[in-house]
C-alpha cells in the first residue's frame, strides 16, 4: 500500500524507523468499535529489528498474514517455512505460529486477528453476529483453517487489496466504516475459502499422481524406464513432469526412481536374512552389484552387507 494514501501522523517513522499502523489490546485505536477484530497491523521495516511479540505464540482468534516484501523466517506448528512476497498465512487459535527468532527483517508485512464466537477443535468455526456468511460456509472454512497443513498459500496477492482496504477504513474512520470493514473481512474470508478449497483439490491430485506414478515404477523396477515415456503416461511434457516430481518427491524422476528401488532393497535386506547381495541388486534393477553397493552407502551411510548384518543381530 503507498503510505501517502493515510493520514499525516500514520505516516511518520518511529524511533526505530519504521512506520505503518498496529492496532492491538493496548492501542485499539478504531477496533473499539469492532470488538471482535483482537489486532490490525501493516507496518513496514526499514530496519532489521528484534521484535518479541512476534516469536511463536497463541491467540484466540484466527490470525492472518500476508508480506508485501521482504522474506520472514516463520514456524507454524513446529515446521519451519519461508514467507515471501504475495505469500498468505491463515492459523487456527490452538496453532503456534510466528517468527523463531523474532528478528523482523526489511520488508513490509500486514497481519489481522479475528476473534471468533466460537472455534475450536470441537466447536465448528461461528464468527457471531457481525457476520452474514452462511453457518455451513463458515464450518466448512473452519475445518480447512484448522488444518495446519494449509496454512500457507503462496502467490495470493489478490488479499494485498483486502489489507490496503482495511487499513485505510480503520485509518481514516469515515461515516460507516465499520460496515465497510465487516463486508472487507466477508470478502476476504470467502476469497480465502475459494482459496484453501482450491490448494486442498490440487494437494489431493498430487497425491494421486505421486501414488500413481511409485505404482507403476515398482510395477517393474528392474526396467529402464525413461522420463519421455513416463512423461507421456501421465499427459506432461518431460519439463513439466520432471519439475512436477521434484516438486513433489524433492527428488528429480531419476533419483526418485532410485530411491523406490532402495526402498525395495531394504525390505529385502530386513525380511529375507539369507538373501545375496547380488540377487538384491539384480531384483532391485541395479545395473551391478558395485552399483548397487555405492547407491545404498551414499544414500544410507553404511554398506548393504552392514546393515544386513544388523538385521541379523537385532533378531537373536
Amino acid at each position: 500500500m503507498n503510505s501517502f494514501l493515510l493520514p499525516k501522523n500514520l505516516r511518520e517513522k518511529d524511533e526505530h524507523g519504521n512506520y505503518g499502523v498496529w492496532w492491538h489490546e493496548n492501542n485499539p485505536g478504531p477496533l473499539k468499535k469492532l470488538p471482535f477484530i483482537k489486532q490490525f497491523g501493516s507496518m513496514k521495516f526499514s530496519k532489521v529489528r528484534i521484535d518479541d511479540s512476534m516469536r511463536p505464540h497463541l491467540n484466540d482468534g484466527i490470525e492472518i498474514h500476508y508480506v508485501n516484501s521482504g522474506k520472514y523466517d516463520w514456524v507454524i506448528e513446529g515446521k519451519a517455512i519461508e514467507l515471501f512476497p504475495e505469500n498468505l498465512s491463515v492459523t487456527a487459535p490452538w496453532h503456534e505460529n510466528g517468527s523463531i527468532s523474532g528478528i523482523m527483517d526489511i520488508g513490509q508485512i500486514n497481519w489481522i486477528i479475528i476473534k471468533p464466537q466460537e472455534f475450536t477443535n470441537e466447536k465448528a468455526l461461528n464468527f457471531g453476529n457481525w457476520s452474514k456468511l452462511p453457518a455451513a460456509f463458515q464450518e466448512n472454512l473452519g475445518k480447512m483453517i484448522g488444518d495446519a497443513d494449509n496454512s500457507v498459500i503462496e502467490k495470493a496477492r489478490n488479499f494485498k487489496k483486502y489489507f490496503d482496504e482495511l487499513r485505510n477504513e480503520l485509518a481514516y474512520q469515515e461515516e460507516g466504516f465499520e460496515i465497510k470493514v465487516q463486508n472487507i473481512l466477508e470478502n476476504l474470508f470467502i476469497d480465502l475459502h475459494r482459496q484453501l478449497s482450491n490448494k486442498i483439490h490440487k494437494n489431493q491430485e498430487s497425491d494421486t499422481f505421486i501414488e500413481k506414478l511409485t505404482q507403476l515404477l515398482e510395477s517393474d523396477l528392474t526396467k529402464k524406464w525413461h522420463i519421455e515415456d513416463l512423461a507421456a503416461v501421465f499427459n506432461m511434457g518431460k519439463t513439466k513432469f520432471t519439475y512436477e516430481v521434484k516438486k513433489l518427491t524433492g527428488f528429480p524422476p531419476n533419483s526418485f526412481i532410485i530411491s523406490l528401488k532402495l526402498e525395495k532393497a531394504i525390505q529385502l535386506l530386513k525380511t529375507n536374512p539369507s538373501i545375496s547381495m547380488t540377487e538384491i541388486a539384480f531384483s532391485c534393477g541395479f545395473s551391478s552389484l558395485q552399483h548397487f553397493t555405492s547407491t545404498f552407502s551414499q544414500r544410507n551411510g553404511i554398506s548393504p552387507r552392514k546393515f544386513q548384518l544388523q538385521q541379523q543381530k537385532k533378531r537373536k
